[in-house]
């Protein structure tokens, strides 16, 4: 019987530092801690999707779950190794003193390795003579796609598109991979993709390099493992084994592939709309202080303590303050 309780007694304080830990660091995550701190409650109303997302990638056996082990394979005759700062200097224009401010950030942003908090960065630079490919994959942490508190960051991780002149460039595995065409003076090309807006892809080519000439760093992506890996999982990502180039396609056919990713980016804004919806109103009786409970008090998180009923209709209330400063009411009857 001892032994019992000295179990759950250990087990109780195991789990309430973590969850006291997980939830300062949850804090940070959203942005919160330079105003007033994401609450208990708005944390625990969190806490179900995140430990949904993480059992799912869980379920996802044989599939790798680091960044790293989800990136392409180098092609035959290409080296791999770590992204430094200098790899990204050959795709910026010879000379950046009148070159576009906002395509020169983005392009010195992909050689960037550092990430924030809780946030998972990988850079590969492959290598083939003088040519190289940089390829990156930033994974945002999962509080922000499961919390209220954090909605500001998740709106703005999926609003992220072409910067520039997008234009259709392939699907991998059901992944829509968009080239965003640099301003003229840049010496590479750009492209972009993201996986549930939670993991951000980037990679960089020489301008030399033909479209059939990338099909090999991108047709090894583990995009299914990638699709695990996030909270807003889209079903059938990375199982059919199609990759489609759309300039090799004839017009009719482009025009038709074209026409579809159309209609996938529409129905994930659909889907992304819904979603903010169903989060709001999950959140507003958290908002309203209705979703507290005995943890959310005891961690400071809960509601305020209920402000005096109002009078019922058909009633009066008579107050009076008396000599010794007591405030004394009555409710009776109206007339």
């Amino acid at each position: 019987m001892f032994r019992l309780i000295g179990f759950l007694v250990m087990f109780t304080a195991t789990a309430g530092g973590y969850v006291f830990f997980d939830y300062k660091m949850s804090a940070r995550w959203s942005g919160r801690e330079d105003t007033e701190g994401l609450t208990f409650t708005e944390y625990l109303s969190g806490l179900s999707g995140r430990l949904a997302g993480l059992g799912g990638s869980a379920a996802a056996t044989g599939l790798p779950t680091k960044l790293v082990d989800m990136m392409p394979k180098p092609p035959e005759g290409w080296t791999v190794r770590p992204t430094e700062a200098a790899d990204v200097e050959g795709f910026l224009p010879k000379s950046t003193k009148k070159a576009d401010k906002k395509a020169v950030a983005a392009v010195t942003k992909v050689g960037q390795t550092d990430g924030g908090s809780g946030t998972e960065v990988v850079a590969l630079t492959y290598e083939k003579g003088d040519r190289k490919v940089v390829v990156k994959a930033v994974r945002y942490p999962n509080i922000i796609f499961t919390s209220f508190a954090a909605m500001q960051q998740r709106m703005e991780l999926r609003m992220m598109t072409a910067e520039f002149r997008g234009t259709e460039f392939m699907t991998v595995r059901g992944l829509d991979v968009t080239e965003d065409l640099l301003p003229e003076g840049f010496r590479g090309r750009y492209f972009i993709a993201d996986v549930g807006a939670q993991i951000h892809l980037r990679v960089l080519a020489p301008k030399r390099m033909t479209d059939e000439d990338l099909v090999p760093f991108f047709q090894t992506l583990h995009v299914k493992a990638m699709n695990a890996g996030v909270i807003d999982k889209v079903e059938g990502l990375g199982d059919v084994p199609v990759i489609v180039l759309a300039s090799a396609l004839e017009t009719a056919a482009r025009e038709a592939y074209v026409a579809d990713v159309a209609a996938r980016e529409a129905e994930a804004t659909a889907r992304e709309a819904a979603q903010q919806q169903e989060a709001e109103a999950t959140a507003q009786p958290v908002a309203d202080g209705s979703g507290s409970s005995f943890l959310g008090g005891l961690f400071g998180g809960g509601a305020e303590a209920a402000a005096p009923a109002e009078p019922a209709p058909g009633t009066s209330a008579r107050c009076t303050t008396g000599k010794d400063g007591v405030k004394r009411c009555s409710v009776g009857t109206s007339d």
